[in-house]
């Protein structure tokens, strides 16, 4: 009877140190893969802070384009005030209608977001701050693509009545005139049709409009995203 008591004794010591031996090798696992998650965090949220950086430079370019953009067209608005008042446009009246509507192109460095949307690593980022931030910076990034689509929409409109109101290709002719031949010595005027430019300037404002009114504000607005975004990774992420 002892020996079956002691025989019973083993099996349940035997039992129970094989129970911690599993429960200690699980616990093992799930911290090698819980430190592994929060390595792997860590170097996501650093890339993330790369790619907003690089965003943020490359918005306030654009930001900055189109400043300028609305400032030569401000000018071109009040060269043409001043055609109407007079009879004659001011011949700058080109240079600053076509340089209203210079390019902006808007590029989002999404190497880090691609991998975190894609992979279903943004279960990895336990800041619900960050998480929040990041997913309304990537959904405001497609209202600003509808607005750039707008805007070009808009620009090439104005390309378009601009280079048929104005001799745009002055400064070709005069690069190039002594090496073409058949081109007359004499420069064209700036102005190719007078009639055009009131057309052109509805549309330059129609640009500027857009502009003003929702293209920079919503780029400045990203801008200032990507800043807070940056500030909460550095204090989450230290």
């Amino acid at each position: 009877m002892t020996d079956r008591r002691q025989s019973f004794r083993d099996y349940l010591l035997e039992g129970a140190m094989i129970f911690v031996a599993v429960s200690l090798g699980f616990m093992a696992d799930s911290l090698r893969e819980y430190l592994a998650d929060r390595d792997t965090e860590r170097a996501y949220m650093h890339a993330i802070m790369e790619d907003l950086q690089i965003d943020s430079l490359r918005l306030a370019e654009n930001a900055t384009r189109l400043r300028a953009d609305v400032a030569n067209a401000d000018t071109m608005i009040m060269e043409f005030m001043v055609g109407r008042t007079t009879g004659r446009y001011p011949a700058a009246i080109s240079h600053h209608g076509r340089n209203a509507g210079n390019s902006v192109d808007l590029v989002f460095n999404d190497r880090t977001a691609s991998q975190l949307k894609g992979t279903g690593a943004m279960r990895l980022v336990r800041d619900s701050a960050v998480a929040s931030a990041l997913l309304l910076y990537w959904n405001s990034q497609e209202r600003l693509h509808e607005i750039h689509d707008r805007f070009e929409s808009l620009r090439m409109e104005h390309r378009k009545v601009g280079w048929r109101a104005f001799n745009w290709y002055q400064p070709v002719f005069a690069r190039y005139r002594k090496q073409v031949p058949g081109i007359t010595a004499d420069q064209p005027p700036a102005i190719a049709d007078a009639s055009l430019v009131p057309e052109f300037v509805n549309t330059t404002s129609s640009l500027v409009n857009l502009a003003e009114a929702m293209f920079r504000p919503e780029l400045e607005a990203e801008i200032a995203l990507g800043t807070r975004i940056r500030e909460l990774i550095r204090q989450a992420y230290p």
